[in-house]
């Protein structure tokens, strides 16, 4: 291919791009990228930060992480091959309406509100921003055994967590 037709493929190649870039600009609001929930990504902590806050496993328990994304981590509590719990920690700032549910809460885990979820979920709020939620599988567990695991998270080091953008204020 001679340098006259490689110049014309590569200009026609850019005006194509230049192109569809207009043609999708309208829709740009559609498109994913550079938010979750409508909130920047630089001020929602990542998932995998909060790995290190869940609690230990007993003797016979395993944690295996089923779930990691910016503002949300899950782990799966096992007891031999049997899922006893699902354990997951959330940032609200994507979800506001998850905090909505503890301004009501009549009880305290650690001082910071708790609510029941129906029979087989706990969930706990903390620093008003922090969502940790146990969730009893299979057999179950009981209220007062989900509260012990709640408390067996590191509620204090998730309370100093922040978001990347927010540590430098």
């Amino acid at each position: 291919m001679n340098r006259a037709w490689r110049w014309a493929l590569g200009l026609a190649v850019a005006a194509a791009l230049l192109l569809g870039a207009l043609v999708l600009l309208p829709f740009h609001s559609w498109l994913p990228g550079g938010t979750v929930g409508d909130v920047p990504l630089s001020q929602v902590v990542n998932g995998s930060a909060f790995n290190r806050l869940f609690p230990s496993p007993q003797a016979g328990q395993q944690l295996s992480f089923s779930q990691e994304k910016r503002g949300f981590a899950e782990a799966r509590l096992r007891q031999g091959e049997a899922v006893q719990a699902l354990l997951a920690i959330s940032d609200t700032t994507t979800a506001p309406e998850a905090r909505d549910k503890f301004s009501d809460a009549a009880a305290q885990l650690q001082g910071w509100p708790l609510v029941e979820q129906g029979e087989r979920a706990s969930a706990l709020l903390v620093a008003d921003r922090f969502q940790v939620k146990v969730i009893a599988q299979g057999v179950g567990l009981d209220a007062e055994q989900r509260h012990a695991l709640l408390e067996a998270f590191d509620l204090r080091g998730l309370a100093a967590l922040q978001a990347p953008a927010l540590a430098g204020r």
